[in-house]
C-alpha cells in the first residue's frame, strides 16, 4: 500500500462496522465460493448447484442464509469448511458481474438474490 501512496487506515475496534467490514473483505476475495441455505435445510453452492453440508467442526451457532467457504471437502458427503456468514446484498454490491442472473441456474439462491436486488433498487434493506 505504501508503494502506491495509499494510506494504511484501520477502523476503530469498537465500531459496530468492524466485524462486518472484515466479512465484506473476505466476501470480496471468496465471492466465487458461496453457498445458500435452501428451505430444505441443506446448502447449495450458488454457481454449480452442488448440495453441501456445513462441516461438523464448524463453530457457527446457527445456519446463516448465505456463507462463503474456504474449502470444499469430499468424503462420504460434500462438506464446506471454514465458513463465514455474509449477506446477499454484499454479493451483489461487491461482485455484480459474477452474480449475473442470466448465467445462474434456477434455484432458491437466484430467487433470493433477485428479491434482494429489487429491495436495493427501491432503497430498502432486509
Amino acid at each position: 500500500m505504501e508503494k502506491f501512496g495509499i494510506p494504511l487506515v484501520s477502523a476503530d475496534f469498537r465500531s459496530k462496522e468492524y466485524y462486518p467490514n472484515i466479512r465484506k473483505a473476505i466476501c470480496t476475495g471468496f465471492f466465487m465460493q458461496v453457498a445458500h441455505c435452501e428451505r430444505s435445510g441443506h446448502y447449495l453452492t450458488v454457481k454449480d448447484n452442488q448440495v453441501v453440508m456445513l462441516h461438523p467442526q464448524t463453530v457457527l451457532e446457527h445456519k446463516p442464509e448465505w456463507v462463503i467457504y474456504h474449502e470444499f471437502v469430499l468424503t462420504s458427503r460434500n462438506y464446506i469448511r471454514t465458513v463465514t456468514p455474509v449477506r446477499g446484498e454484499w454479493l451483489l454490491e461487491l461482485s455484480p458481474k459474477y452474480f449475473d442472473f442470466a448465467d445462474m441456474p434456477m434455484c432458491e439462491a437466484k430467487t433470493s438474490l433477485q428479491k434482494i436486488q429489487v429491495q436495493m433498487r427501491n432503497g430498502s434493506s432486509r
